[in-house]
C-alpha cells in the first residue's frame, strides 16, 4: 500500500466496471473517495460494499466535480480515476514502484488502451491518448472547462509508461450520442471564449479531423472501428461548430 496516495473518482449510474476498477485501486492504497451525483443503480451499494468513502454532490460539471474530489482525498497525491477506467497489474506496479523513491515531477502521466467492439484500438486519437491522472494536487488544478477537462500545473509532468484500460463505448450507438453530448458542450465553451464560426467551417474541421485520425494517425489500421471512431470523431467537430452557428444566430435573433 501507498500510505501518501489517495484514488478518487465522480461517479454516476457507472456500476458496470466499477467493481473491477475499485479492486485494482485498492491494490494501491486504502484511501478511495468517490463523488457521486444520484446514481440509482448498484454504483453505491459496490462502493460501500468495497468500504469506499463517498460523498453525495450534485452535479457541477466534469471540471469542478472532478475537482472536488480531488480537494476531499485524504492525502496530496491524488490519483484520479473514471468509473470505466481500470489500472492494468503493470501500472499498479509501475507506480507502486515510482513511490519507493523520491518523487522527480508534480504530475504524471499515463497511456489509456481504449477497449471497443471486442479489441483494443491501437492507432487514430485512441492510442496511445495519454491522460495526465497521477497529480500532487498542491501543485496545480483542474483546467475550468466544459469538456474535455484536464489537469493544468506549471510543475514538471513526466510519463509513465504502464495504461489505464479504458472502456468507454459500449456500441456504435454509445458513439453518437456521446458525439452530439461534447458538440454541444464544446461549442458552449467556444461561444464563452467568445470564438465564432462562420460558412463552411463545420464542414473543413470535419474533413480535416478525418483525414488526421484515419490517415494521418493511422485509423485505417484497426478496420472498421477505426473508420468509426474517425467518422464519429469528425461528425463531432462538424457538429461544434455547426452548433456555434446556430448558437451566434440564437443570441444575435434575442438581441433585436
Amino acid at each position: 500500500m501507498i500510505s501518501q496516495l489517495s484514488i478518487v473518482y465522480i461517479t454516476l449510474n457507472a456500476e458496470q466496471y466499477l467493481q473491477e476498477s475499485l479492486l485494482a485501486s485498492q491494490q494501491l492504497t486504502d484511501d478511495i473517495l468517490l463523488v457521486d451525483s444520484g446514481s440509482t443503480d448498484n454504483t453505491l451499494a459496490i462502493a460501500e460494499q468495497l468500504h469506499v468513502s463517498i460523498i453525495q454532490q450534485d452535479w457541477l460539471g466534469f471540471s469542478a466535480q472532478k475537482q472536488l474530489a480531488i480537494e476531499n482525498a485524504m492525502h496530496d497525491w491524488v490519483l484520479f480515476l473514471d468509473a470505466d477506467e481500470v489500472l492494468s497489474a503493470n501500472a499498479i506496479v509501475e507506480i507502486q514502484q515510482l513511490f519507493q523513491q523520491p518523487l522527480q515531477a508534480q504530475a504524471y502521466s499515463l497511456p489509456r488502451e481504449n477497449w471497443f467492439q471486442g479489441k483494443w484500438i491501437r492507432h487514430g486519437s485512441w492510442w496511445p491518448d495519454r491522460v495526465v491522472r497521477l497529480v500532487d494536487r498542491t501543485q496545480g488544478k483542474m483546467k475550468p472547462v466544459k469538456v474535455h477537462e484536464s489537469w493544468q500545473t506549471e510543475g514538471q509532468v513526466m510519463q509513465l509508461n504502464e495504461p489505464i484500460r479504458h472502456y468507454s463505448y459500449q456500441n456504435y450507438s454509445e458513439l453518437i450520442i456521446k458525439a452530439d453530448k461534447y458538440s454541444t458542450l464544446g461549442a458552449e465553451q467556444l461561444f464563452a471564449k467568445g470564438k465564432r464560426s462562420q460558412g463552411w467551417e463545420p464542414l473543413t474541421h470535419a474533413i480535416a479531423s478525418f483525414i488526421r485520425l484515419f490517415v494521418l494517425k493511422g485509423g485505417f489500421k484497426d478496420g472498421i472501428e477505426g473508420a468509426a471512431i474517425a467518422y464519429t470523431t469528425a461528425l463531432a467537430s462538424f457538429m461544434k461548430y455547426a452548433k456555434l452557428q446556430e448558437l451566434q444566430r440564437t443570441v444575435a435573433s434575442k438581441k433585436k
